[in-house]
């Protein structure tokens, strides 16, 4: 038998946290939840040994009953221990510490002004025509739309997918080409599976390049391979040199560095894509923003029988949509449906509510709205980097939800982030998005966070940071 160990007083008297007792749903539940957070906090260490229930009962004018089920509801949680002869006693329960924000991680944080990149103003979230969508789904949808659906994803929201990428990126598409997914960090983790089960081991990716879609990949044991990006787009020349079964890109607006991707540079990619049975995996993350023309087309238009065309709603319309598609050449439909077919469900209401959206012309008509908003900050933005920082150069590129900015100055882009972290603005810089050596320093300034009525006062804000630095 194990030596039981010298019982503890608490830091208080116990009866003190049972002054207040929240006695809403009863007394015993109050009893219980006032020693629970008693002992989590550690204001009654571990060994501290209670009263006896006939003390606890008697100075509170409860039941002994009642004290006596909340011990034994708290023995059995795990929070007291009792013993035969010697009484009942805290367990060794390590109280919860808060987890306070990395503020030397951009992304831990929430800012007052907030520059970082990848999501949309959630106050332009059409929330009336999406609120309609859904309703009429839920009124006009019959008893079996409720069960368990096509793993693929639902048939009208595909066939709607197919209409309007072929319409509006140019992708060839069918039903059957369309998956949908939830979210793109599950579309590329059900591909990365696919990759990996047809033996495929290296992956080319553009290098700078968004290190959570490279996280992705490497959870499935693929070699991700740096390749540079210069003004035209992924270094094909480069990738020639390389034993890769596929290549990620973005060539409609490269993330981070902003280019877009040269006409002969497409050629050149999909010629070594034929040349060597590779894949190329095209990540259209923002392709519908575009402000000096109409949106570039897909590389995927151009061969859909080597191109993976990535899509997703989290752009153009909420990442809390966590809605995402694929479409694949007609060899890996089969194959990415099987490692698809047990866990790649996805909400059937809100695949139903994308269609009917789609359909009725909302998604148009509310991209319209967001391009002439978002431009509008683009611009305004640039502007106000070529007043306040000429040690920054600004990506010519009119797209996207974001610019790239070159350091070419004094400054480096720790201290760039820094200063911003410390005024409370979210800043991202290249560094990240580096897989090899870093041959640039730069800022990654999404414009799309603010709300609308904020937009002004965060770029006050960020001139006011960029300024200090000069």
């Amino acid at each position: 038998m194990g030596v039981i160990p010298a019982a503890r007083l608490p830091s208080r008297p116990v009866r003190e946290f049972l002054l207040d007792l929240d006695e809403r749903d009863g007394r015993r539940a109050g009893l219980e939840r006032a020693l629970r957070a008693a002992i989590r906090d550690g204001q009654l260490p571990a060994d501290t040994l209670l009263p006896s229930t006939r003390t606890i009962a008697a100075d509170y004018s409860m039941a002994r009953a009642t004290v006596v089920a909340a011990y034994e509801q708290l023995v059995i949680e795990g929070y007291l221990i009792a013993e035969q002869g010697v009484g009942t006693r805290v367990a060794n329960v390590q109280p919860s510490k808060p987890v306070s924000p990395d503020k030397g991680n951009p992304w831990h944080f929430n800012p007052t002004a907030d520059f970082r990149p990848g999501e949309p103003d959630g106050g332009q979230f059409p929330r009336s025509a999406w609120s309609n969508a859904v309703r009429r789904v839920l009124s006009d949808t019959n008893d079996g739309g409720f069960g368990y659906a096509d793993p693929r994803g639902l048939a009208p929201l595909r066939s709607t997918l197919a209409e309007y990428l072929g319409r509006s990126r140019a992708v060839v598409a069918s039903a059957e080409s369309v998956s949908v997914f939830g979210g793109a960090n599950s579309a590329f983790g059900f591909l990365a599976q696919t990759f990996h089960k047809a033996g495929i081991t290296h992956i080319a990716v553009e290098d700078p390049s968004l290190f959570f879609l490279r996280d992705v990949f490497t959870l499935y044991d693929l070699t991700l391979v740096p390749v540079p990006v210069d003004d035209e787009g992924i270094s094909v020349d480069y990738l020639d040199s390389l034993d890769v079964g596929a290549a990620l890109v973005t060539p409609a607006h490269q993330f981070p560095l902003g280019v877009t991707m040269s006409a002969e540079r497409r050629s050149a990619l999909l010629t070594w894509a034929r040349a060597n049975k590779a894949w190329i995996i095209e990540d259209d993350y923002d392709g519908e923003f575009r402000y000096d023309r109409r949106p570039i087309g897909s590389l995927q238009g151009l061969d859909p029988e080597r191109v993976i065309y990535a899509g997703t709603a989290s752009k153009m319309l909420s990442p809390a949509l966590r809605l995402s598609w694929l479409v694949v050449p007609e060899e890996l439909a089969g194959p990415l449906a099987q490692v698809k077919q047990l866990r790649g469900g996805v909400s059937t209401i809100e695949q139903l509510a994308l269609a009917d959206f789609i359909d009725r012309g909302d998604l148009d008509r509310h991209l319209r709205s967001s391009r002439s908003i978002y431009q509008q900050r683009r611009e305004r933005l640039s502007a106000t980097l070529t007043e306040v920082a000429p040690w920054l150069h600004v990506s010519p590129a009119h797209a996207g939800l974001h610019l790239a900015a070159v350091i070419a100055g004094p400054q480096n882009e720790a201290d760039v982030i820094s200063a911003a972290t410390a005024a409370d603005v979210g800043l991202v810089g290249f560094g990240p998005m580096w897989l090899g050596s870093p041959t640039s320093e730069g800022l990654i300034i999404g414009y799309s966070r603010p709300a609308e009525h904020q937009f002004a006062s965060a770029l006050d804000r960020l001139t006011d940071v960029l300024q200090s630095l000069a």
